[in-house]
């Protein structure tokens, strides 16, 4: 006999299987969703990145236009000079002061110090006269009173400098200035041995290759003194200090 015709799905069975269209809209529901989060997250991190590259230009932008600044000030203090070794010392005194108005404080101590120590009396009066005027005008009295001839101020002078200053480059510089060719031959031994002292208890690190030289110049025109046995303690200390500051070069 001939196979019988198969009977109708009922409407039961029909129900269960779910549309075509159905099935479709879900999965691009969720590939949507997905493609979304994509993009969402690789346009905050492109975002991240441009936002990143402007702050670096505008840390480059400024750092250019810092540079700028500081080439502008430094050419307008060298064009100062005539007013600084001018004879009339009020035009002098006045040029220094507007030299430690456009430079800072940093920046001044470092170009007077470094005047200082030059082998032209000119240079050296001016940066001992532009010491004073960056606001180190107590440690400029401090130093001047190392070698003074009233014990009490002496003693006065070198504690608080040891204490207070023991990591300022302005204060180490003006004690090593004492020590010049000139000044070092009427120096007192109490004057002597009061400037090895404080420079013995200052602090290492804070000195520059500057500084190390010269002291390492110092300690050889006090040798030449041929001091007694307690300046020659401290004088040997001096050089060791001296060897730690430089790292042991």
């Amino acid at each position: 006999m001939p196979a019988e015709n198969e009977a109708p799905a009922t409407a039961t069975q029909q129900s269960n299987k779910p549309p075509l269209t159905g099935n479709i809209s879900v999965w691009l529901g969720i590939i949507t969703s997905i493609i979304t989060v994509a993009l969402t997250i690789y346009t905050a991190y492109n975002k991240a990145k441009i936002d990143g590259l402007e702050d670096k230009l505008k840390e480059r932008s400024t750092t250019i236009e810092e540079s700028r600044e500081k080439v502008e000030r430094y050419k307008w203090v060298f064009s100062l000079y005539q007013d600084l070794t001018d004879t009339d010392k009020r035009k002098s005194k006045f040029a220094g002061s507007l030299i430690t108005l456009a430079l800072t404080d940093a920046e001044s101590t470092k170009l007077f110090a470094g005047l200082q120590t030059s082998t032209d009396k000119v240079l050296q009066n001016l940066g001992k006269n532009g010491l004073t005027t960056i606001g180190n005008g107590t440690i400029v009295a401090l130093v001047s009173k190392i070698d003074t001839l009233s014990v009490p101020d002496r003693t006065s002078a070198v504690g608080e400098l040891e204490k207070n200053y023991a990591s300022s480059p302005v204060a180490i510089t003006l004690v090593l200035n004492l020590y010049n060719p000139d000044n070092i031959k009427t120096m007192s031994s109490n004057g002597v041995i009061n400037g090895l002292y404080y420079l013995n208890r200052t602090t290492a690190k804070v000195w520059s290759r500057q500084q190390i030289d010269q002291g390492r110049e110092v300690a050889a025109r006090i040798a030449a003194l041929n001091p007694g046995t307690k300046t020659k303690n401290e004088l040997a200390n001096f050089v060791k200090f001296l060897n730690k500051a430089s790292g042991g070069i």
